[in-house]
């Protein structure tokens, strides 16, 4: 158990290390952590009935934005879906580059119950040329 501010939470983390698309093993702790935030980043929010309206990222709204906006749209993107999970105590972003004429690289950490968490993510604004 965890307190988080007033509220008592479990710090459940067990889950499947998977690996070429098969489950490998069991992975609990900071290894899933590291798995929980690059699977949020990786999910748009309100596709998946599994999971809760809390879950996953909004990047789908940055479609079409000029990069400009986006940047400035992505830190606070990436800052919310995070810290949506209550493992996840705060979000560093420390660079968002433009790396081709459709997608915006983020980078930065997180810091979490188990540790520090590093934060890659592409980020598609436009349709490929």
């Amino acid at each position: 158990m965890c307190l988080k501010g007033n509220h008592k939470m479990t710090n459940t983390t067990l889950t499947f290390a998977v690996k070429n698309n098969r489950i490998i093993n069991k992975i609990d702790q900071h290894e899933a952590m590291v798995q929980a935030v690059d699977k949020i980043l990786r999910t748009e929010r309100f596709v998946y009935p599994i999971y809760s309206n809390q879950y996953g990222n909004d990047f789908n709204e940055l479609f079409g934005k000029n990069f400009s906006y986006a940047k400035v749209e992505v830190e606070r993107m990436v800052t919310e879906a995070l810290l949506a999970d209550q493992r996840i105590l705060n979000v560093k972003v420390e660079s968002i580059e433009q790396i081709d004429q459709t997608i915006l690289q983020v980078a930065g950490s997180c810091a979490s119950v188990y540790g520090l968490i590093p934060i890659q993510s592409k980020v598609r604004i436009n349709e490929p040329k």
